[in-house]
């Protein structure tokens, strides 16, 4: 198992370093599809497509908003907690071929109780605040049996947090709650409608078989019985969100095929990760226009 997961990150790691050497290149055949980018509004923002990077690609920000040279109208940086927050934050990238947004994860750090989990998240949103242009968490209170008054007071606090911050700085940042789901166990679903109602900014419904990736894993998500479901439940979530808030989904889009029916199933963004690993750092293009 240790030599599977060396293998998946020494790959990952490549597949990076790619990345970040490709982005520095602009290449003609690119500039010219970067003209034909269509532009989304979600959550407030001007997305140049609806196209992005999943966080935990590029978790400190060196690849950054260069990841629009590759196609991509947003990356999500992370996960950033405590204890590795980048000593360098990203900076504007003048030669970006699309403004691609900039989201940020952040974690808490081993939390004794959901409240300290909140306090540590607001500390890092107040900390993150200048840099993104939308934030992601994902509280183990939202995914775990936590009683209902105590996740509702829980997401009161963030949400507060939030609204302090804008008035203070001037400044709206998104936050959007991550929902992990392994496929075939969508239960975690139930809790949209809740969500939902409570006003949030966007929704992210991540499929996950779990860690590590490899290559085998990856090619599971050729069935099309599979990907069909994932659709499914994209709909399911999108009749309960009623346009209120933004539907973001990640996990499994391998092709531009897999990326037309995500959208078509209601998502408002889609992001890849493990496509970038095993497609080439070129899949941007290739799935966005």
């Amino acid at each position: 198992m240790a030599d599977l997961s060396t293998r998946s990150t020494d790959a990952r790691e490549q597949a990076f370093a790619n990345a970040c050497t490709q982005a520095s290149t602009l290449l003609p055949a690119w500039k010219r599809l970067a003209e034909g980018a269509t532009p989304i509004n979600c959550m407030g923002l001007s997305f140049p497509n609806r196209l992005g990077i999943a966080a935990g690609f590029d978790r400190t920000g060196k690849l950054g908003r260069r990841a629009g040279n590759l196609g991509f109208g947003a990356i999500e940086l992370g996960s950033w907690n405590r204890e590795n927050w980048p000593e360098r934050l990203p900076i504007e990238a003048p030669k970006a071929l699309l403004g691609t947004r900039l989201g940020v994860r952040l974690a808490a750090t081993a939390p004794a109780s959901p409240e300290q989990e909140t306090g540590q998240l607001i500390h890092l949103i107040e900390r993150a605040w200048s840099t993104a242009d939308y934030l992601t968490v994902a509280p183990d209170w939202l995914q775990q049996r936590t009683p209902s008054q105590q996740l509702h007071r829980n997401l009161q606090r963030l949400q507060e947090a939030q609204q302090t911050l804008e008035n203070q700085t001037r400044k709206s940042c998104p936050i959007v709650y991550k929902l992990r789901i392994k496929p075939g166990q969508e239960d975690f679903c139930n809790l949209v409608p809740y969500l939902a109602c409570q006003g949030i900014d966007g929704i992210l419904v991540s499929f996950d078989f779990g860690k590590p990736v490899t290559a085998t894993n990856y090619r599971q998500w050729r069935d099309p019985e599979l990907q069909g479901n994932t659709c499914r439940v994209i709909e399911t979530c999108q009749r309960h969100l009623q346009k209120t808030s933004a539907l973001l989904t990640n996990g499994g889009v391998l092709s531009r095929q897999n990326f037309l029916d995500r959208l078509q199933a209601g998502a408002d963004l889609v992001q890849l990760h493990n496509a970038l690993v095993f497609e080439g750092a070129d899949i941007g293009w290739r799935l966005s226009l």
